[in-house]
């Protein structure tokens, strides 16, 4: 632990002030001694910083290096926060609102550079400055008023890749019943959009059920248990590139369930593929496996990441996971919609290759081309627009909000008394 020297007490004044919210309305001439009271220490990478639940003794201003900061779940609990502060948002400050009465921490900090140095402040010197200056003393009172007065609603950032299953929120039995209820809804919405596809009369609802449901209740499962998984056994901060690795984890869950998923799409299309359904989910598999990812990644992170952003005024947690599942089913049926369709047609089709499928897809569009355009640009028009504004993709999109509010919907209800 190294002293502070007098240049080093003006930067941590500009520091508390910037950064701190409990010393932005502090005036540089009450925040000066206090700085000096400041001590430098250093940490190395993977060393804890603060552990969460302990008592908390100090705050801290990170000078160097950079820290994960994680708040660790309670049994059922779908909240989390995982901040990253450091390089290149050096110089923030971390447990200025546990450390006066040495509370318990709030969260885990942990070194992720190779070397780490932070300004630290103890609890007694802390109160001790408070005592000797009046003026400090209603600066920071005034700071946390100024505070609290602008807080309107609660501020989560836990980046898309870095969520996490919290334990015990997806039980077996639970996620079985959901995905029960959800297969013959998709079933039935998967019956429309290839009738529109194909232009043809809605075939039957509800194909081979006896195959759709068990099989929809290993995939749910297998979705949600992957990405459990994976949670608890890989942190992306182990490896040299944690981004990479933590969008890998996002993929892997709908990867892994691409050839469930397909063996449940062969059954809706026994009526245009005359293939056995053991040989007819090949086809369309590539662009199920792009759709497969979107889904999972909705289902699962993107749900979670909005669900942690809709308003503080909301309190029910049921409402606030509504909320959440009907964002991210509109954005997850609208962007799967064209690898869906694709999948789709090649699956009742399977003589035919993606690209030649896509112009067959895209050509209905031309007619919606103002006339006046030449057949290259109606042609390019008509191909641009079944892209952005695919065929069926409302039908899609209220297909994938349904299965959405089905799946979490149910789980979230049911997980507390589901035994297992």
């Amino acid at each position: 632990m190294a002293t502070i020297t007098d240049e080093e007490a003006h930067k941590i004044v500009k520091l508390l002030r910037k950064n701190s919210l409990m010393f932005k309305h502090v005036s540089e001439e009450d925040c000066l001694p206090l700085a000096r009271r400041f001590r430098e220490e250093h940490y190395k990478y993977g060393e804890e910083i603060i552990k969460q639940g302990q008592v908390q003794e100090q705050m801290f201003m990170i000078r160097e290096g950079s820290v994960e900061r994680i708040r660790q779940y309670k049994k059922k609990d779908p909240e989390s926060n995982v901040q990253q502060f450091g390089n290149p948002n050096s110089n923030r400050s971390i447990g200025s609102l546990h450390f006066l009465r040495c509370d318990p921490a709030f969260s885990t900090v942990k070194c992720r550079s190779e070397k780490c140095v932070a300004y630290t402040l103890r609890s007694d010197e802390f109160q001790a400055a408070l005592k000797s200056s009046p003026t400090l003393s209603e600066g920071v009172i005034y700071s946390l008023q100024r505070e609290v007065r602008g807080l309107s609603k609660i501020a989560r950032r836990t980046p898309l890749t870095r969520q996490k299953s919290p334990p015990g929120a997806n039980p077996i039995v639970a996620t079985s019943i959901a995905a029960g209820v959800e297969a013959f809804y998709r079933s039935g919405m998967n019956a429309y959009i290839n009738s529109h596809l194909m232009g043809t009369k809605v075939a039957k609802l509800f194909p081979d059920m006896h195959v759709q449901v068990p099989i929809r209740m290993v995939y749910i499962n297998g979705t949600k248990g992957i990405r459990s998984y994976l949670d608890e056994t890989i942190d992306p901060f182990d490896y040299p590139n944690p981004g990479i690795v933590g969008f890998a984890m996002m993929c892997a869950p709908g990867l892994g369930m691409t050839p469930l998923s397909s063996v449940l799409e062969a059954a809706n299309a026994g009526h245009r593929n005359p293939k056995p359904l053991y040989w007819r989910w090949v086809d369309g598999v590539s662009a199920r496996g792009v759709r497969e990812i979107l889904f999972a990644a909705g289902l699962n992170q993107a749900t979670d990441y909005v669900q942690e952003r809709v308003p503080s005024e909301i309190k029910s947690g049921q409402l606030r996971n509504l909320c959440a599942s009907l964002t991210t089913g509109i954005l997850s049926g609208y962007l799967s919609h064209v690898p869906h369709n694709l999948s789709a047609l090649k699956l009742m089709e399977p003589d035919k290759g993606y690209w030649q499928l896509f112009k067959e897809y895209a050509a209905p569009n031309e007619e919606r081309m103002p006339k006046s355009w030449s057949a290259r640009n109606r042609t390019a028009g008509a191909r641009i627009l079944a892209v952005v504004m695919p065929r069926a993709v409302m039908t899609r999109t209220v297909q994938i909000v349904g299965t959405f509010i089905l799946l979490n919907g149910g789980i979230y209800l049911m997980r507390d008394s589901s035994p297992f």
